[in-house]
């Protein structure tokens, strides 16, 4: 039957092909009624509408990983490049990683050994990456902004999506452009994660369809089981978020007498997550699937074993020591190298941080609580700002919008485990993107507009989003428009220079200044084995030439062939060290 006969005989039918982006096999009847004429021209206003805001959300994303492309890449994502340097070059041994997931690296890996970038060219490639997933996260967030609000309809037409599809369509863009443009120019996996998240939300919420369950055989339960594996090679916490979904579903599947299903996706999910527990294991000499999360709790809950981390600058750049002090004022660390690799101890702090080891202490866990708990901000984000419409909006039946949202345990409570356990150790906006998103359209869907409250609900929806939007759109839109001051242009001076001074790709090299930071020695493809950290750099430039010549000896005893500073200021380069062009730093060969 013609699409436009469907409509004509069932109103509720637009709603559903609106919202699933075409003809749905079970549409129900809502209680409004629209005309032969007009409802076709609503179902392609709503369609071209989202596409429009899709567009305008892309133009966004690629003018900020345009404007970034050559902002620093911050000391993850100096390791994130150097381990896929390591699969690029097929060094599976160093590639192995306890401490970064790795499929952000394959995919980094791909593209460096398809383009080849050199110095200039290597992190715009990383934003070039970022700016494809950050289009797959918008895609895969409108098919879970389409599944959840067609799931909710298909329970009851009492809900937000059906009293204005077009304000549900800006309410979601709005969430997404606001939580992501900040994410493309950052070299990390978030917005990877978030992709793969809204994917797995989108599934379950249309595996939990009860007219659509008999559709779900085992190939999707198998689909399933993809996308958690995925999940979990993308970071590592999503191995937690794999076990509640996998709980979830047999909770379902016990209820539904489909007990298979929820076996399938766990069958998949560890035969493809096998492989990497089992040569990480091996590895790292103990059974671990990653110990980022053992790590980041004994240095958040328990302390850092370097007191002066996380603090106000001058700080410790990394929260255990690197390697030994081997000259004592101003501190020489002997910092241990890998081949290739321009920072060990952070490209892999799970094989080289072996003092820090987690426990349990309540006074501790609780400190850090109330640290996490201190900023609604990075808990809500700024959608924090839709929290009042949303409780006048749901005062007006509680206890229905309670049981809605109850109804959506089977994501919404994995979702929410995942985002608790960030809260007792370490939480940063970035980490829940995906987690924030699924959270808020849950909510948002849930809500009941009572029969005779849709004009007032839909106004109310709509002052929010606008409200939202005068609350966020200044300054994002001042941070898409801006230019980035900050630069690598002197790192890719001094990397370029490097071997007209005898440093070769290869050579060890000492740094004065926190050697994770060290990205001309990234670029010049050189590791660095000792370092003066920079909160001690002042007095090391201060002190005696004796003293100053000592360290550097240190330096030298440590294996480094050179000793570089990259110029943080316009202090001159002292006697015995050489200038490096227009003035980048200043460079002193080591006996």
């Amino acid at each position: 039957m013609p699409v436009r006969s469907r409509i004509k005989s069932n109103p509720g039918a637009l709603a559903d092909f609106a919202l699933s982006g075409g003809p749905s096999q079970s549409m129900m009847a809502e209680d409004s009624t629209l005309s032969e004429e007009t409802s076709p021209r609503v179902v392609v206003g709503v369609l071209d509408f989202e596409k429009v805001c899709q567009l305008v959300v892309l133009l966004l994303g690629a003018r900020c990983a345009y404007a970034g492309r050559n902002l620093p890449a911050e000391p993850d994502g100096l390791a994130y490049l150097d381990v896929a340097r390591s699969y690029a070059r097929l060094d599976w041994h160093t590639a192995v990683n306890g401490y970064w997931g790795p499929l952000y690296e394959w995919l980094l890996a791909i593209a460096l050994r398809i383009f080849h970038p050199g110095v200039r060219s290597e992190f715009a490639l990383a934003r070039a990456l970022n700016f494809a997933l950050f289009a797959a996260a918008l895609y895969t967030f409108s098919r879970f902004w389409r599944a959840v609000a067609d799931w909710r309809m298909r329970i009851n037409h009492d809900s937000i999506p059906a009293a204005d599809r077009f304000v549900w369509i800006a309410l979601g863009y709005l969430l997404f452009v606001d939580a992501f443009v900040w994410a493309v120019d950052v070299v990390n996996p978030d917005i990877l994660v978030a992709a793969i998240v809204f994917a797995i939300a989108a599934f379950l919420f249309k595996l939990n369809d009860p007219l659509r369950q008999v559709q779900h055989g085992v190939g999707a339960s198998a689909g399933l089981g993809l996308m958690l594996a995925l999940g979990y090679y993308a970071k590592a916490i999503l191995l937690y978020f794999a076990v509640f979904v996998l709980g979830a579903a047999v909770i379902r599947g016990y209820r539904s007498r489909r007990l298979w299903q929820p076996i399938v996706t766990a069958l998949v999910f560890v035969v493809l997550v096998s492989p990497f527990f089992i040569i990480l294991s091996r590895d790292l000499g103990h059974f671990t699937a990653g110990d980022s999360g053992r790590l980041n709790y004994a240095w958040f809950v328990n302390g850092p074993e370097t007191i002066t981390w996380e603090k106000d600058p001058p700080g410790a750049p990394i929260p255990f020591y690197p390697g030994p002090v081997v000259f004592g004022a101003p501190r020489v660390f002997h910092v241990p190298s890998i081949a290739a690799v321009t920072y060990a101890p952070w490209y892999d702090a799970a094989r080289f941080d072996q003092r820090s080891h987690p426990f349990l202490n309540l006074r501790d866990q609780l400190r850090q609580l109330a640290i996490n708990l201190r900023y609604p901000k990075v808990l809500l984000g700024d959608a924090a700002a839709l929290t009042v419409p949303l409780l006048i909006l749901a005062w007006y039946a509680p206890i229905a919008s309670l049981r809605h949202f109850a109804a959506t345990w089977f994501c919404t409570l994995p979702a929410a485990g995942v985002f608790g356990m960030y809260l007792l150790v370490h939480l940063v906006g970035r980490f829940v993107l995906g987690f924030s998103l699924l959270l808020w359209g849950a909510a948002w869907a849930s809500v009941v507009i009572l029969p005779g409250c849709r004009l007032l609900g839909r106004r109310a929806v709509l002052t929010g989003v606008i409200v939202f939007a005068a609350y966020t759109m200044p300054g994002l839109i001042h941070y898409v428009i801006s230019r980035r001051t900050a630069s690598v242009e002197r790192d890719m001076i001094i990397a370029e220079a490097l071997p007209g001074y005898g440093i070769a790709p290869g050579d060890a090299v000492a740094s004065i200044g926190d050697g994770q930071e060290a990205y001309w020695a990234h670029f010049a493809h050189v590791p660095v084995v000792a370092e003066v950290w920079n909160v001690d750099s002042a007095e090391f430039w201060s002190t005696t030439p004796a003293i100053r010549q000592a360290a550097l000896h240190a330096m030298a005893d440590a294996g480094a062939k050179a000793a570089i500073w990259r110029a943080d200021s316009d202090r001159p380069c002292p006697d015995g060290w050489q200038s490096l062009p227009e003035s980048s730093g200043c460079i002193v060969r080591l006996p």
